[in-house]
């Protein structure tokens, strides 16, 4: 009983401030996303398996031979899509709307957004195409130019001195692992929430104009479920190839490079990052900064003013942040060479400086 009772103060009599709008359930959706990621993601391993020549073949019995195997394949894969597409609006949200006044929420969602990214790339290496391997291959020898320990991580994700099978092995189980890790880290996410309360589009606290979460608010997110079955609906039957490379429909070749590696769209502009300098190290420094730099935001004081939604100075920053992201994910999916490798580095400024100019007048 004292369960059920907590449940429901924490979920239906939970006090909400009455103006949220529908951005505000971005947040229940990719909690929705993450539930339906995680069941598709178990009846795929009910099928998938790690043969002497990788889980190619696998992946191919699952499509073909499985009844409905194609069908919760594409659920997943496309669900990866649709969860970085909601990880950033809900990142864009939180800017506009105030959501960086709650340092320790908008820090432990930085913190899930870094998990996400790695559960997202092991997953990316099983089906143990070209594109996966080589993929693979190419950013994780990267972290070897990290100074002491990098030759000793490459070898230990690696589990040898080359990427081999036994290194598919590993990205099964970790992928798995670092799953369960996101979980604890998402509950984690919520109760702190729930201990410092939402913000709102004005961005002014008050306990006074707070309603309980139920019905409206209920209603608010059943609605954003269906958007997101729609989104899902586009992502299976008509995305679905559209979102998947198609050097990855090729059995991986130890001897044969593809011509240009590129990851998926939600890691391209953390790419271009990667390879808009020529030095390697440099490069890891930037890829993983252009994820840490989202820690700045969460660590700067805030004026007396209500939601950045106010200030039009703000509003640009965050407009040069978004353009800034789409072409460096436009330019992470060209090749290596003039003038996209100049003008990403442009961009990579520009990608950084938005950070940082935002935190600045927040």
């Amino acid at each position: 009983m004292r369960l059920l009772g907590s449940l429901k103060s924490s979920f239906v009599d939970l006090p909400t401030p009455i103006n949220l709008s529908y951005f505000y359930g971005l947040g229940f959706l990719l909690g929705v996303v993450y539930l339906v990621q995680s069941v598709s993601g178990v009846l795929l391993s009910l099928f998938y398996s790690v043969g002497v020549f990788g889980g190619y073949e696998s992946v191919v019995s699952i499509m073909q031979m499985v009844e409905g195997g194609w069908l919760v394949r594409f659920v997943h894969s496309g669900g990866a899509s649709v969860m970085f597409l909601l990880v950033y609006l809900h990142i864009i949200r939180g800017v506009v709307f105030s959501g960086l006044k709650s340092r320790l929420v908008w820090l432990s969602g930085v913190v899930i957004m870094m998990v996400l990214m790695a559960v997202s790339f092991l997953g990316y290496v099983l089906p143990w195409g070209q594109m996966s391997y080589w993929g693979m291959t190419v950013v994780t020898s990267m972290l070897g130019a990290i100074p002491v320990v990098g030759e000793a991580l490459v070898s230990w994700l690696w589990g040898g001195s080359v990427a081999s099978v036994v290194s598919l092995v590993r990205f099964y189980s970790f992928h798995y692992l670092v799953s369960l890790i996101m979980g604890v880290f998402i509950v984690a996410h919520l109760l702190v929430l729930h201990e410092k309360g939402s913000s709102n589009p004005l961005g002014v606290f008050s306990s006074a104009d707070k309603m309980v979460f139920y019905p409206l608010f209920v209603v608010k997110d059943l609605l954003g479920v269906m958007v997101l079955f729609v989104m899902y609906w586009f992502s299976v039957f008509v995305f679905a190839y559209s979102l998947m490379d198609e050097t990855n429909f090729e059995e991986v070749n130890y001897l044969s490079t593809p011509s240009h590696i590129k990851p998926e769209w939600y890691f391209l502009y953390a790419y271009c990052i990667l390879r808009s300098v020529e030095s390697k190290l440099g490069g890891v420094i930037l890829m993983l900064g252009a994820v840490g730099v989202l820690v700045v935001l969460g660590g700067v004081r805030f004026s007396s003013v209500g939601s950045a939604c106010f200030n039009i100075v703000v509003k640009l920053g965050v407009l040069f942040l978004v353009v800034s992201f789409v072409i460096l994910v436009y330019l992470g999916a060209q090749a290596v060479e003039y003038p996209f490798q100049v003008v990403s580095k442009v961009f990579t400024f520009m990608y950084f400086f938005s950070v940082i100019f935002i935190s600045l007048l927040v």
